[in-house]
């Protein structure tokens, strides 16, 4: 009796992997990926500021009342309502500041101030043309799923192409410029 055949034959094995080779400018790091942000996040301080000056004046003149509906407090309304009008200012420009920065500043050059003032820019990874405003606004968008989990944001730091989930989704890369 021979022995039992085998049970899948044998084929040839693959080709070795082929290393992958950057064509092109140089990819931007992490690091000055977050330090663009975090700069574009200093521009937008003087509004948080008033909006969390906002919420303090609102909060600690509003009034108060027991667990059984008796007014404790009566607060100074007046107060309240300047609060309640810093928060919505200070909401108002954040949301300003921000849209004008990536959406008429990166939807036209590629580069929001942080980016800039780093020598960053985005542009599409096939084509290696800047994104355009509709298309920047929808990466913005898929940035909130990168955010949803944190791990989209944290991409870059193993991937190849050093691309967040925006990224991936919107065939967007990161280049140094500078």
């Amino acid at each position: 009796m021979q022995g039992a055949p085998a049970a899948y034959p044998i084929y040839p094995s693959a080709p070795p992997a082929q290393q992958w080779v950057q064509t092109g400018p140089p990819l931007a790091s992490w690091g000055d990926r977050v330090l663009a942000t975090l700069i574009d996040m200093l521009y937008q301080l003087p509004a948080m500021v008033l909006y969390m000056v906002g919420i303090f004046v609102a909060v600690i003149n509003a009034p108060t009342t027991s667990t059984r509906g008796v007014v404790v407090n009566r607060g100074n309304p007046g107060l309240m309502w300047l609060g309640l009008g810093l928060l919505a200012i200070g909401a108002l420009g954040m949301m300003a500041i921000s849209l004008y920065n990536v959406l008429a500043l990166q939807g036209k050059t590629g580069q929001t101030w942080g980016k800039k003032r780093i020598g960053i820019k985005v542009i599409h990874q096939e084509t290696g043309v800047i994104l355009s405003v509709g298309q920047t606004f929808l990466r913005q968008l898929c940035h909130y799923l990168d955010g949803a989990v944190y791990i989209g944001y944290l991409w870059p730091l193993w991937d190849p192409m050093r691309q967040t989930f925006a990224d991936k989704l919107m065939k967007t890369v990161v280049i140094k410029i500078k």
